[in-house]
């Protein structure tokens, strides 16, 4: 009869408790078996190559006339796994390895020790690659939970706890010095001394963290362990000139991270000589650290008695750089996030705000740019940013959004230049999302005819914001210019009647400003407003993406859709992205509702999972709003790997976009649902296995 896990992992505790172990006194296969136990009970995926478990075992090896490997283990033989077609490896499997460490540690052999052992043995001159990501594994992989990334790996965190921080500083120092081409180890000792829970020491924080920096001078994440070091190092402090002193030497040690993260390119970018520092995204952590530590400073100086005019000067000082990385973060989490699975941590946007609040007395809401503005529908949802930050927020109202456009259409009137243009339209699209029969809604054409005025200038000076614009305004639909001045007709008699029932006080009188539109009106190029070149804007969109700030920036990061293609015509035809969040949130706290109650970890969750699988593509809610397209597959040779290229029809013409289709839905049969969005870079179809009967 078969044993048990049970039963076998209670006859290996008996095998172990047999032998003779002492630290200074074990048997080659004690060692290896130690060994294999530790990789495993930490890395299920870690291993040992036979050669590698030959030299542990020392000879006389098989080959020479020694006993076999299996004869050598007896009576562990039966716990390890020998595996490969080649050059056999071996491992165990980790409910065993995880039991064989406790019970070495209880019998005298602790994990620091064996680990160390593990190191000495087989990090010699010439290092297989799999041994050092084992080891890498085994010391810095931090586990997430549901509350987060744990402090340390799993095994520092087992040696602190069993054994003491010192050993977990020694078995480190070990890897550190055993592992030189390596900055991780140094790194995680740093973090060890400056970490709550441990000993603080942040003399030796700081060592170890320069000595990361002086393995790799240019690399931005390792520069990053010192400015870690400083902000927390001020922390604690009270006294005004220390305050000042520690965080001047911190928003240095942030500079530089800044600098460097600057200057790193794309793996993809490096020359031939390889001389540039690579990152596959851009570490925001010199911008976000900046933003810490302005913080906190303020809090500290606000709570102590310094000079009035000091403090007002420092205020003075880093208002102005606040400013530039407020606006920095709000295009970047307004454009995109860290992949399609993940977002920032609740406590970025926080800190970001109130920082930025705090230096300017302005209110964040209130910081009136085209990424802002575009957020601001966002404002309210469960899922805004603003709500993860645990701030009280409230969905923009109808009265809210004809007040932005009131403004900016003054604003354009006024300063007459693309910015201001760029910001009234958008102001346009928003209000018709919230309503679309507003009475200051702008007319398409009036709108298609202020953005024609740019077009023809500067064309490869643009913002990816402007041909995005573009490519709203002037989408073709398939419907004729009669049939959407009909609809837009049917729509300002809705107003009108909305008007009465609601008792809008808007005036909407004629005015000189209205002649002065009816003017660019006759100026408007009928040749684009009947047969725009969409392929052209979506290539200058492209463009414009590559050649500015974007690109750089967001390189690596899953960019999101701001807006899709919906039914209806002139603006109506642009659904924002937060209408669908509101279905989906919808549908979410109507299931919890009826299962179990409103829990707010598994909403988000449930919310968060219907975007990354595609489901949300299948709510009939959201299948009535949007508008299904026809796509055909197109062989780009400039077809980026992680999108399909594929051609979407516009007015009779055929235009690129990248696709993305969700991994179960790429191979099943059936038909196939393709929807049409837009993201900073531009068109992105979104491709769905439609439900039966769909």
């Amino acid at each position: 009869m078969e044993s048990t896990v049970e039963e076998r992992v209670e006859q290996l505790k008996q095998l172990l408790s047999s032998e003779n172990l002492s630290q200074n006194n074990k048997s080659p296969k004690m060692q290896l078996f130690s060994f294999l136990a530790m990789l495993n009970a930490y890395d299920p995926e870690a291993y040992l190559l036979m050669s590698e478990c030959q030299q542990i075992l020392g000879p006389p090896d098989p080959i020479h006339g020694g006993p076999p490997f299996e004869k050598r283990m007896e009576p562990f033989i039966d716990f390890i796994n020998i595996s490969g077609p080649s050059e056999p490896k071996c491992s165990i499997y980790q409910v065993f390895a995880k039991s064989a460490v406790n019970e070495l540690a209880a019998l005298g052999l602790s994990r620091s020790a064996t680990m160390k052992e593990l190191m000495v043995s087989l990090c010699g001159d010439q290092i297989q690659p799999h041994i050092i990501d084992s080891i890498k594994t085994l010391l810095t992989t931090r586990v997430v939970e549901e509350k987060g990334r744990e402090k340390f790996s799993r095994l520092i965190s087992d040696i602190q706890e069993k054994e003491s921080f010192y050993k977990a500083v020694s078995v480190l120092k070990t890897a550190a010095y055993k592992l030189t081409g390596n900055t991780i180890f140094p790194q995680t000792l740093s973090r060890l001394y400056y970490v709550k829970g441990g000993i603080i020491d942040y003399t030796k924080a700081e060592e170890w963290a320069n000595t990361a920096i002086r393995r790799a001078p240019k690399n931005s994440y390792v520069a990053d362990t010192l400015g870690q070091v400083h902000k927390n190092q001020f922390l604690g402090e009270s006294k005004p000139e220390e305050i000042l002193r520690k965080a001047k030497v911190a928003f240095q040690a942030f500079k530089d991270v800044e600098v460097k993260a600057d200057e790193e390119v794309s793996p993809d970018m490096v020359d031939s000589a390889g001389t540039e520092s690579t990152s596959v995204t851009f570490n925001n952590r010199g911008y976000f650290g900046f933003m810490q530590v302005a913080k906190i400073a303020f809090e500290k100086l606000s709570g102590c008695k310094l000079n009035p005019s000091l403090n007002h000067s420092f205020i003075q000082e880093k208002k102005m750089e606040v400013e530039a990385k407020f606006a920095f973060f709000q295009w970047y989490l307004a454009y995109s996030q860290p992949d399609m699975q993940s977002l920032e941590p609740s406590f970025f946007w926080k800190d970001v705000v109130l920082c930025y609040e705090m230096y300017t007395t302005n209110k964040a809401t209130e910081s009136i740019t085209f990424a802002g503005l575009l957020d601001s529908l966002n404002r309210g949802l469960f899922t805004s940013k603003g709500r993860r930050a645990l701030f009280e927020e409230h969905q923009e109202t109808v009265s809210d959004l004809e007040a932005n456009q009131v403004f900016l259409k003054a604003n354009y009137e006024v300063n007459f230049d693309v910015k201001a243009a760029e910001m009234y339209i958008l102001s346009n699209i928003n209000l018709s999302n919230k309503m679309h029969n507003s009475p200051l809604l702008t007319p398409v054409k009036e709108l298609q005819a202020i953005i024609d005025r740019f077009l023809d200038t500067e064309k490869r000076c643009r913002s990816p914001e402007f041909y995005l614009l573009v490519l709203l305004l002037f989408w073709s639909d398939g419907q004729s210019l009669a049939v959407q001045d009909e609809e837009n007709e049917e729509d300002e008699q809705q107003s009108t009647e909305d008007d009465l029932l609601e008792d809008t006080t808007w005036e909407d009188e004629a005015s000189d400003d209205d002649q002065e539109t009816r003017e660019e009106l006759g100026q408007l190029s009928l040749d684009r407003l009947l047969d725009p070149d969409l392929q052209e804007y979506v290539t200058l969109m492209e463009q414009a993406f590559e050649t500015t700030k974007y690109a750089k920036y967001l390189r690596g990061r899953y960019l999101l859709p701001l807006f899709f293609l919906g039914k209806g015509s002139g603006l109506r035809k642009w659904i924002h992205k937060s209408k669908l969040d509101a279905i989906v949130e919808e549908k979410v706290h109507a299931e919890l509702s009826d299962e179990q109650g409103e829990r707010t970890k598994e909403k988000w969750r449930r919310i968060h999972n219907m975007w990354i699988t595609g489901d949300v593509w299948r709510i009939q809610e959201i299948q009535d709003m949007l508008s299904p397209i026809n796509v055909e597959p197109c062989q780009s040779p400039l077809s980026p790997q992680d999108h399909k290229m594929v051609y979407v029809s516009a007015g009779g013409k055929k235009i690129e976009a990248k696709t993305i289709v969700y991994p179960d839905d790429d191979s099943a049969p059936g038909p196939m649902l393709s929807y049409l969005g837009f993201t900073i870079q531009g068109p992105l179809v979104f491709r769905v296995k439609s439900m039966s009967g769909q």
